[in-house]
This record gives structure tokens, sequence and C-alpha cells, in this order.
């Protein structure tokens, strides 16, 4: 599994340094990239085997003399337009312009910077692995108030590409969908690979500066939002450490509403089976109503359901279509062991409690 890179977490961009000459181009190449005068865009460190490039809107450049980073770090930088010539420069007061202009505020904020990146993983670690706050920004009604807040077609037009479609909905979607997640951003960005432009997290980041300096309930539930996806990073890395496999995402469809998923597998014991792989999906449907569903999956192919929906048409539904279940997922190669079906809403049971009658040793 890929995991983030846990300096990466800080929650604000790293700073990196021009000292020399602002990076340039033709003309013709900031039309290909959309850029407009005055516009700021944000900046990626990019390893490309032995060499460092800067990646800008999925594109790679070469550096202008003076440029200093580590692979992954970020900068924002204004486009400016001069004739057929334009120039990409660091924005004023910002992270790398500070740095340049201020070489001891620079040095006093690196002898705090692990002091502050401990307390912002501590802070992401004591949060649950996915809050509902990322699940409500993804609901229709409030996805178009941010818009309107944002002003932004460029944003909205890429949440739109970001969001899946139930209809003819494939393994490969559900692929994409977690690659651009936002808990890989970082640790692909260090390894030198292109990150896909419709990535959660970024897009978030981006959300967040649209609204510029405008402080309100929309610019915190961005930022929730946001810390949301970094705890479900902390966890994901906490978990793998263990020699588990667990991390959360919040995936928005165009024509349904948000779906909570995570997976989960636990630390396989010395001289035992491979344990199960989980898969938890909790949604609140406009047709079906609030639905939780858990697949495990053992043996590589023995599927164990267990579903919990509030509405009791739907429980009935789903009793009356369990057998067409069976058969279809016999079709792909898997056999349904078992499919329990409850009428109420689901029990908030960590994953690694013990499974129902086992016997629990209270002995001290």
């Amino acid at each position: 599994m890929i995991g983030p890179d846990p300096a990466s977490l800080s929650g604000r961009l790293n700073p990196i340094y021009l000292e020399g000459k602002p990076l340039q181009m033709e003309a013709a190449v900031a039309r290909q990239l959309g850029l407009r005068d005055g516009q700021t865009v944000e900046a990626s460190a990019a390893l490309r085997g032995e060499s460092l490039k800067l990646l800008i809107n999925g594109r790679l450049f070469d550096l202008p003399p003076g440029l200093r980073f580590r692979p992954g770090e970020t900068v924002l930088l204004r486009a400016e337009a001069r004739g057929n010539t334009w120039f990409l420069m660091p924005v004023a007061g910002g992270p790398a312009a500070a740095a340049a202009s201020a070489p001891s505020a620079a040095a006093a904020a690196s002898a705090a910077g692990p002091e502050l990146a401990a307390s912002r993983l501590l802070a992401l670690s004591l949060r649950p692995p996915m809050s509902p706050t990322l699940m409500q920004l993804f609901q229709p009604a409030q996805i178009s108030a941010l818009m309107q807040a944002a002003a932004s077609p460029e944003l909205a037009a890429l949440f739109n590409r970001m969001r899946l479609s139930l209809q003819g909905f494939t393994a490969l979607d559900l692929q994409r969908a977690v690659q651009g997640s936002g808990l890989w951003l970082e640790a692909l960005l260090a390894q030198g690979q292109l990150v896909s432009g419709q990535d959660n997290k970024a897009w978030l980041r981006r959300m967040i500066r649209a609204l510029g300096e405008r402080d309100g309930p929309q610019r915190a539930s961005l930022e929730k939002a946001l810390d949301d996806v970094e705890a479900a990073q902390v966890e994901s890395l906490q978990a793998q450490a263990r020699g588990e496999i667990s991390f959360a995402m919040v995936l928005p469809f165009v024509d349904a509403r948000p779906v909570s998923i995570r997976f989960f597998r636990p630390a396989r014991q010395p001289d035992q089976q491979a344990p199960p792989f989980t898969v938890n999906i909790h949604t609140d449907n406009a047709f079906l109503g609030e639905i939780w569903l858990k697949t495990a999956i053992s043996r590589a192919s023995h599927v164990d359901l267990m579903m919990w929906a509030v509405r009791g048409d739907i429980v009935a539904l789903a009793h009356q279509h369990s057998d067409a279940l069976a058969r279809r997922l016999q079709g792909a190669g898997l056999t349904m062991d078992s499919f329990r079906i409850f009428h109420s809403a689901r029990p908030s049971l960590p994953e690694s409690w013990s499974s129902p009658g086992a016997m629990l040793d209270v002995s001290v």
C-alpha cells in the first residue's frame, strides 16, 4: 500500500525558494496551461529520474536558476504576461517570497517547523478517520452554495469531472476514485509520479484559496473536510505500522448522494490464514434511505454480507433479492456464504472488536 509522507501533513504550503530568475514560458505554452494574466497557480516539485522538475497543471518544466526545494513541496506562483513571454513568480508575501527576502524569518520558521508538524499530526491522529463533514460537503445543495461563493467556473468543472456515475460504474472507476481521494497525493509527488488533476485534496485546497480571506461557515466546512482527508492519511499510516490496511474516503456522484467507503484488513497473525478484507459503505440515498453495507472477503472468493437499513420496505426488498445477488456473485466467481440484513442503523463498533458470540477476557 502506498502511504502518504508524514512530513507533508502539516496543513500548509511548504516553501520553495526562488532566489534567481522566475520561470518563463512562451505565450502559446501559457495558453495550453490555461493561464490568465494575474492568475495565481500552485506548482509542485516532482522527481523525474535523477532530475527535479516543476509540475504545473499536469505539465513538467525545467527549473529556473536559484530554485531550492525537496520533492513534493509546493509554491504559489503568479502569472504575468509581458508581450509574447509569460513569467511565473512567487506570490508577494507568500512562503517562497518571504523566505527569499527575510532569511531570519525563514530560519525561525524552520526551527519551529518540526514542533508545528508534530502538533498537527497529533491533532489529526485524534480525529476519527472520516467524520461526516466531507459527506455533508459533497451533498448537492451544499456543493451548489460553495460553487456560487467561489465563483470559479474552472473549479466547478473540475468537481464535475471528479464525480462518478452509478450508471455503468466499473472497478476501474473505483480504482481511479481511490487514486484521486487525496490519500496518496504527497507520496506520489515525492516519488516523481504524475498526479491526476481530479484529486479531492488538491480541489479542497484550491476551493479554500478561491474563497480568499473570507471567514464563514463555507470556508470552515472546507477546512474541516481537508482535516478529514489528512486525518485519514495519518490513520492509514498508523495502520500500516501495525501491519493493517485501513483507509477511508468519500466519493461524490453525479446521479446519487455521496458515499462513504472504508477498506480494512487486520494484521495477519503468525501461522494463521490471511484475515478477511472488509469494505464498509454508507450512504443516505434519496430513494432507498440511509443504508450501511459491510462486505467481508475471505479465502480470496468467499463473501459475507451485512446490511443495515432504516426503512422497513428496503429491508424487505433486500430479502427478496438476496438469491439473485448470490447468483450474480457466483457468476463473478464469488461464493456468498451469508447475507444478514438488519432493520436499524448500524452500531458504531470499531473493526477490531471481537465478532458476535466471542468471549471477552476482562480479568486483571
